[in-house]
């Protein structure tokens, strides 16, 4: 279906998530710890901050993959199974089994309020996954592409490896965190042309720029749009004020972009190419987005004029 409309995400630090004392008391009584599983923050109830080290639920380890989970009460016992790895704690023990082999635990996993807790750390690197560690917001970011990501960066579909970029776990070190005033399911994306190493992602009245390394994308800054028009020197397609920002840009003034909005209603995601001169008068066209790639959220599609 074809229409008109006007236009308008591996730091491998398992150190760094244990919380050096000293600093832990006087960041806990400011923040939460947090915990972002492939992009999924947990519930505050599957976390706990525990002798300066992270844990969470057991169940909470559903996002990071095919993972089977089994009890045994008599042992008291967790198992955790994926696709070539096998675990084996035992509660209250500081020795725990992979596949076969006995491994220590800097702490035990334990029972917390009905719920299995497990370190953070070590089920994280045990199952192939990293974790960054943000100091400033008291974040923890477990991250695991899936094996379909982990292909599809490698396509040489340019349309495809940008839709395994905006669904990569994504990362921050910045000082804050920005949230939408409101949830937006309808997002605007911005790739420099021919390039599929970096992103610009507009939700709402936030506007996040990711750098690809590692296949993480990596949140590099961060701005709240105001609702007062205002000219952007850089950002030329952003036709209001910043009303505050974090982290760092790079000059993209004379830089041309494809530009996709993602229109969830009528399910199709509106495309183009501009550039600082044209950008305010390219008609984007439109293409309906098949069931089968809206279940994997690939939402990004080709555009034939891009070479």
């Amino acid at each position: 279906m074809k229409k008109s409309i006007i236009l308008a995400l591996t730091v491998l630090c398992s150190s760094l998530l244990v919380v050096p004392p000293s600093e832990a008391a006087a960041a806990q009584s400011q923040k939460e710890t947090k915990v972002v599983v492939n992009n999924s923050q947990l519930d505050t109830s599957d976390i706990l901050n525990k002798n300066n080290q992270v844990f969470f639920s057991l169940t909470s380890l559903k996002s990071l993959g095919n993972l089977t989970f089994a009890w045994n009460n008599a042992t008291k016992q967790v198992t955790v199974k994926g696709n070539d790895t096998n675990l084996q704690l035992t509660m209250s023990k500081k020795v725990a089994k992979k596949n076969g082999t006995l491994v220590s635990l800097s702490s035990a996993p334990f029972i917390h309020n009905g719920k299995t807790m497990i370190p953070l750390r070590f089920v994280a690197e045990a199952l192939e996954g990293s974790v960054t560690w943000n100091q400033k917001t008291q974040t923890a970011f477990v991250s695991k592409p899936s094996s379909r990501l982990l292909n599809d960066v490698k396509s040489d579909s340019l349309s495809t490896v940008r839709n395994a970029l905006i669904n990569l776990p994504r990362v921050s070190q910045l000082t804050e965190d920005f949230k939408p005033s409101v949830e937006s399911d309808s997002l605007q994306y911005y790739f420099p042309v021919n390039t599929n190493d970096k992103f610009i992602e507009v939700n709402n009245n936030v506007i996040r720029y990711y750098q690809i390394t590692k296949n993480t994308s990596y949140l590099k800054w961060q701005a709240y749009i105001g609702e007062k028009a205002a000219e952007q020197d850089n950002l030329y397609f952003i036709n209001r004020t910043f009303t505050k920002e974090n982290g760092s840009l790079p000059n993209f003034k004379d830089t041309s972009f494809a530009s996709f909005r993602w229109m969830p209603h009528i399910t199709s995601t509106g495309y183009g190419l501009i550039n600082n001169q044209n950008w305010n008068d390219v008609v984007l066209k439109e293409t309906e987005v098949p069931q089968s790639a809206l279940k994997e959220n690939y939402i990004i599609v080709s555009i034939p004029e891009e070479k």
